[in-house]
């Protein structure tokens, strides 16, 4: 007799986030090394691209903007260049450059603990 499909959850925190992965499958086992190979995939992407690691291809970038050209792997190539597609698309309401956002609106460091009130956000965007 084959056992029922049920949803095998994991919660945790990557990328300063929290994350819900969900599987559904009979094989709880099998289920627990698929969410495993999505937070390692993860973690992974997070490393490349975090701005909280001074080595990742992001900070690279940032650190040598209008000095020096940086070499980086082909998947942050595409990712930019889909991410320029996508803000001439929306007008510029895309951007990928987050940093020219006002930091009272949204903050990405571990010390922001909230969204900001709608005010402030109202006042942010126009």
């Amino acid at each position: 007799m084959k056992t029922p499909a049920t949803v095998i959850r994991r919660r945790m925190k990557l990328m300063g986030n929290q994350f819900e992965i969900s599987v559904v499958a009979s094989d709880e086992k099998w289920a627990l090394e698929r969410i495993f190979a999505g937070v390692k995939e993860i973690q992974r992407i997070e490393k490349l691209l975090t701005t909280f690691d001074e080595g990742s291809e992001t900070n690279l970038i940032n650190q040598n903007a209008g000095i020096a050209p940086v070499r980086v792997s082909r998947e942050t190539f595409d990712l930019i260049q889909r991410s320029i597609r996508i803000s001439i698309i929306t007008g510029g309401a895309f951007d990928i450059t987050y940093g020219s956002a006002d930091k009272r609106l949204w903050n990405f460091d571990t010390n922001m603990r909230q969204l900001p009130d709608r005010k402030l956000a109202k006042k942010g965007s126009g």
